[in-house]
């Protein structure tokens, strides 16, 4: 079981950051008045107050604005027990963040003609469509009710994790020869996060011709320069990849940093690895309509399409959530009063002048976290990684850096 780095350390790295900040060394930062940079020095220094005072091992956090304008702040180690600075170029494992790249690809086929939004798929992906259903009495049926790429996109296919239902979790069959877990619900009636956007990725490979790796490399992220993402991040680029591992009541223990085989079957839910430079540039993307400096990622009409609503009327987000409410070490994500669209969920009741209503937000299992708000033209990242997710600590931060953000844009 490792200790975290030494306090004196901690605060020597947050000294550098301020440092670098005060010299103007941001990346991409443009002029700003002496107000502005007094505003500025006001929120790194609330930002540093808060790691110093916390027990997080590192985080970084990033900005953009419809303008291009990227703002950052790191602080602590790449690796743990490491001296190297984290920053923005650093890979992180970002887990469920995925989803929204996958999503991209999905409607880039929708584009194309190539499939709709609302075409049974039963056809398609029969290894899907013959997938049953548990009922919450632990009975299984088959349904062939048509499943949709809407309803994979936006969580209403039916299909869950281990840890987002009880009943997945008790489901213990003596055999079982179908490529997911049971389907919780038939299409459309409920909402419920879970592997639906693995499904996406597989009908991205099966329409496109091509596996996920390539088809994002030829597509989204090799048109974006987005450099540092990959499913198998190519070993010239490994040593950049940084800690991560699992919090208990004892402290951190560090999992394997580099993995030890290439994975061959791509994980469009939750299996690419990035930098928050890289997904700032996607989110980037995205905020100005799909348009990049060389072209369109996707039609600004279905950009649009994602900050619409997806969700039957009256059907909000369900996290589970025990009777008894969260445990105060666990943070508030996601807003059970929000909807979602074809890749995130979408603020219906903003708090604290933050977030615009409408503005999509969503997160990776290892404590990353992303705002991306059209109306208010910016966009957010935050990286941390490890384990448990929705660590209050960690999730108070990414907030806290959220508020500062939309102040410092509020005041330009």
């Amino acid at each position: 079981m490792r200790t975290l780095p030494a306090q004196n350390m901690k605060k020597l790295l947050a000294s550098l950051v301020i440092l670098t900040s005060l010299m103007g060394c941001r990346t991409e930062k443009k002029e700003v008045t002496e107000s502005q940079e007094v505003t500025e020095v006001q929120h790194a220094s609330a930002l540093t107050a808060y790691f110093e005072n916390s027990t997080l091992p590192a985080a970084v956090m990033g900005s953009v604005t419809s303008d291009g304008n990227m703002h950052w702040e790191a602080f602590g180690p790449a690796l743990w027990e490491g001296t190297e600075p984290v920053d923005e170029n650093h890979i992180f494992r970002i887990f469920s963040m995925t989803k929204a790249i996958a999503s991209v690809a999905a409607l880039q086929l929708v584009e194309r003609g190539l499939i709709g939004l609302d075409d049974p798929l039963n056809d398609l992906m029969p290894e899907m469509a013959a997938i049953p259903i548990l009922t919450e009495e632990g009975k299984l049926y088959t349904s062939d009710a048509p499943i949709t790429l809407r309803h994979l996109l936006s969580h209403t296919a039916g299909f869950g994790y281990e840890f987002t239902s009880q009943r997945l979790a008790d489901f213990k069959p003596e055999s079982w020869e179908y490529e997911d877990f049971p389907r919780l619900f038939e299409p459309g009636a409920r909402w419920h996060y879970g592997t639906s956007t693995n499904w996406v990725g597989k009908v991205v490979e099966k329409v496109s011709g091509q596996d996920l790796e390539t088809y994002l490399r030829e597509h989204i992220t090799g048109p974006l320069g987005m450099h540092s993402t990959w499913f198998n991040v190519p070993e010239e680029l490994s040593e950049k990849i940084v800690s991560w591992g699992i919090r208990d009541s004892t402290g951190f223990s560090e999992n394997p940093r580099i993995p030890l085989e290439p994975v061959t079957t791509f994980s469009a839910g939750g299996g690419l690895f990035s930098s928050p430079k890289d997904y700032l540039t996607f989110l980037k993307c995205l905020l100005n309509a799909g348009k990049y400096e060389k072209g369109q990622i996707l039609k600004p009409e279905s950009v649009a399409m994602m900050f619409k609503n997806q969700l039957p009327a009256g059907m909000r987000l369900n996290r589970n959530l025990p009777d008894t409410g969260l445990p105060p070490t666990v943070g508030r994500f996601p807003d059970e009063s929000d909807t979602y669209g074809l890749a995130w969920a979408l603020e219906m009741s903003p708090d604290e002048a933050v977030r615009a209503q409408g503005a999509a937000y969503w997160a990776g299992i290892a404590n990353s976290y992303y705002t991306i708000d059209p109306v208010s033209g910016v966009a957010v990242v935050y990286f941390t990684q490890f384990l448990p997710f929705n660590e209050k600590e960690s999730y108070d931060f990414y907030r806290l850096y959220e508020k500062e953000v939309y102040s410092r844009v509020t005041a330009r």
